[in-house]
């Protein structure tokens, strides 16, 4: 579902509000101000839903350049290569293991 926050200025004061569609009719929910409660665990919830996509843009633009993607997982730095090679490192940066993405 797309949504879209939208910002307004009243007296000085900025207000979020969030659009989308329910079947068809356009409906809007108040977020409140930046420091809201109610704003900042939906910046929260988008950040997590955005995570693959964030994961695949960064993916593909440093595999074109020939780097690997560096993230980290299960308390593991893991080093991501176009060949879908993954090394996993400790916090010492000393390989711990090697594996294909997909086993």
């Amino acid at each position: 579902m797309k949504k879209t926050i939208s910002r307004k200025i009243i007296n000085n004061r900025v207000y979020f509000y969030l659009t989308y569609r329910v079947r068809g009719k356009l409906k809007t929910t108040y977020l409140g101000d930046s420091d809201s409660i109610k704003f900042r665990s939906f910046l929260m919830e988008m950040t997590k839903e955005g995570k693959e996509y964030l994961y695949e843009e960064a993916r593909i633009s440093l595999f074109k350049e020939g780097l690997p993607l560096i993230y980290e997982e299960d308390g593991y730095i893991v080093r991501e290569y176009h060949n879908d090679v993954l090394e996993f490192l400790n916090r010492e940066g000393k390989r711990v293991s090697l594996k294909l993405k997909n086993e």
